[in-house]
């Protein structure tokens, strides 16, 4: 029970989460304890059932991935077994021999659990989220080096403490060692698939800012035919009728001219690029697009985060519209308010019923038939949160609202 409640104060510091979390801790506690006494008959089966009955209650009361959980599970029993083996050096170096009694290792644990309170409460630059990446096929293979280390140790330990004890220097340094060059390694890769992310991207959007450019050239081209036009009207037409002829085409050449250069004064290349492509993609669809983009302090999204909140909500924003009588409009709008950089998409229509609006950010939750639905909206309110901020869901005047809070 010690031990579990070590490992579950590190873990709520750094990724538990959410309300009764001190409820649902010491349920699990509990039961894992009643699991691990109940089963001391045999060290294999009640190593192998003791963690994983932690590990799906964990999964199933605070809803994370069991990849994820498991991996989490593992680090911090990994970290736990490295300090008790620390201790016992220490203990060795003081006192003597270590007999491995049960109130030695009572006190010890005591001690332990004094020590990572201390830690969690006096250091605040611990992170209170686990921000790594969760790539399946890395973590797949995380856990299983990390599985093998924790159990190899945990067999020695439970069938010769002996033999621990009498290397225990040597056992630790080489534990700390091999962890630490997984974990370097894991974050190595996680990295080189972040640059892959974000390198796919730029080369996405470079195609549409080409395009861009290539618009205005075109528009430039097309400059001295409008002047071609307008003479041609001062030619033929005369008195009060040309001045009407002139002022209705200029206004709507000004009009063609002014979507392009909004679109050019945007500051992000990700926003320019994005407005540009789902402007096109509204025309197609009939979709009146409507944009006020304002300069953000955006610091802790990465281009491939922010380009996949933003065609995540507004390629929602446009499935709702299908089928809507009327006119149809999507309208996205950014600005500074206080410290958050806040972004509102907005469509036309009440899209959603008011028994979805909580299960919508859910995973694999669509009001759309399919497969590989549910997931846009789930993964942008994950990045979001990730960062620190928040997305709010409201339906007002006949409008569907999402507001993001970024920091």
């Amino acid at each position: 029970m010690l031990e579990e409640i070590c490992i579950f104060v590190l873990w709520s510091k750094f990724s538990l989460r959410g309300k009764n979390i001190l409820i649902k801790n010491l349920f699990i506690i509990i039961v894992g304890s009643l699991v691990t006494s109940l089963t001391t008959f045999d060290v294999y089966f009640n190593m192998v059932i003791s963690y994983l009955t932690i590990i799906l209650l964990v999964h199933l009361f605070h809803k994370k991935g069991f990849i994820r959980t498991t991996v989490e599970f593992f680090a911090l029993l990994a970290f736990l077994l490295i300090t008790q083996l620390i201790c016992i050096f220490i203990y060795k170096s003081c006192a003597g021999k270590y007999q491995g009694n049960f109130s030695t290792n009572v006190i010890m644990l005591l001690l332990i659990l004094l020590f990572i309170l201390a830690t969690c409460y006096f250091t605040p630059i611990l992170k209170k989220h686990l921000n790594y990446d969760e790539n399946m096929k890395l973590l797949f293979c995380f856990v299983i080096n990390l599985l093998g280390y924790v159990v190899i140790l945990k067999v020695i330990w439970n069938y010769d403490m002996i033999v621990v004890i009498n290397n225990i220097l040597e056992l630790t340094l080489t534990i700390i060692s091999v962890l630490s060059v997984n974990v370097f390694l894991y974050f190595y890769l996680i990295k080189v698939e972040l640059e892959k992310k974000e390198s796919k991207v730029q080369y996405k959007y470079s195609e549409i800012l080409n395009n861009i450019t290539e618009d205005i050239r075109a528009r430039q081209h097309d400059f001295k035919n409008h002047l071609n036009v307008m003479y041609g009207l001062i030619e033929s037409t005369k008195g009060v009728e040309l001045e009407y002829k002139l002022k209705e085409y200029i206004a709507s050449l000004n009009k063609s001219m002014k979507v392009m250069e909004d679109i050019i004064y945007i500051k992000s290349p990700i926003f320019r690029a994005i407005v540009y492509s789902k402007l096109n993609e509204a025309n197609k669809k009939n979709i009146k697009f409507l944009y006020n983009i304002n300069n953000l302090l955006i610091r802790n999204l990465k281009d491939y985060e922010l380009s996949e909140i933003l065609n995540n909500i507004i390629d929602n924003a446009f499935d709702a519209l299908d089928g809507q009588v009327g006119e149809k409009s999507v309208s996205i709008k950014t600005y500074l308010e206080d410290e958050s950089n806040i972004i509102e998409i907005m469509n036309s229509g009440i899209t959603l019923k008011p028994e979805n609006i909580k299960k919508i950010f859910e995973r694999g939750f669509s009001t759309k038939d399919g497969n590989n639905r549910g997931y846009g909206l789930y993964n942008a309110k994950k990045i979001v949160e990730r960062t620190g901020g928040k997305i709010q869901l409201s339906l007002e005047d006949g409008f569907t609202i999402f507001k993001l809070f970024i920091q």
